[in-house]
């Protein structure tokens, strides 16, 4: 997987490839990965607010971490490192909760690099975050390696919705 992600990571430019398709096989037989890029979720960001990492860099470097065994239960620090920051917020469903109610949307797919945030409900009372691929899928951190799952299913009942990268610290 980490091979994979390494492929997806050469042939993308930041800001220059409207998607990237990369295949791969597992122990279940061939799986298909297909991520969006294209920049769209920064231009949606506060004027004069800037992450580190750029969401394209992001989603490339959340990619490279597929498969490595990290951050368990640290959902929102695999997040900060991705978007390039030390540290953040204390909680997950924070970085929903402290943002300008103007950056939420609750509706339609997550664009590549975007954040989709769930709920206090789930997460020992932190919620959850990770980063979206653009897909309907996401680079997350639970337990075990970090994985590529889909939205639409990880407790939906939790499910906030999607922003771009904005961590109000």
């Amino acid at each position: 997987m980490r091979l994979l992600a390494a492929v997806v990571a050469l042939f993308t430019f930041a800001g220059t490839a409207s998607a990237v398709v990369a295949t791969s096989s597992s122990r279940d037989g061939p799986a298909m990965l297909a991520v969006a890029f294209d920049g769209e979720v920064d231009a949606l960001l506060p004027r004069g607010y800037r992450n580190p990492r750029s969401s394209d860099a992001a989603v490339r470097w959340a990619l490279s971490q597929v498969g490595v065994h990290r951050d368990s239960g640290y959902c929102l620090r695999f997040v900060d490192l991705a978007f390039g920051r030390p540290s953040g917020p204390a909680s997950a469903h924070l970085v929903w909760t402290q943002s300008p109610t103007d950056l939420h949307h609750t509706q339609g797919t997550p664009p590549a690099g975007a954040v989709v945030v769930w709920s206090s409900a789930i997460g020992d009372g932190h919620g959850h975050i990770a980063v979206s691929l653009g897909d309907g899928r996401m680079v997350s951190t639970t337990s075990g390696p970090v994985s590529i799952l889909p939205i639409r299913g990880f407790a939906d009942d939790a499910y906030l919705g999607w922003m771009p990268p904005y961590f109000y610290m």
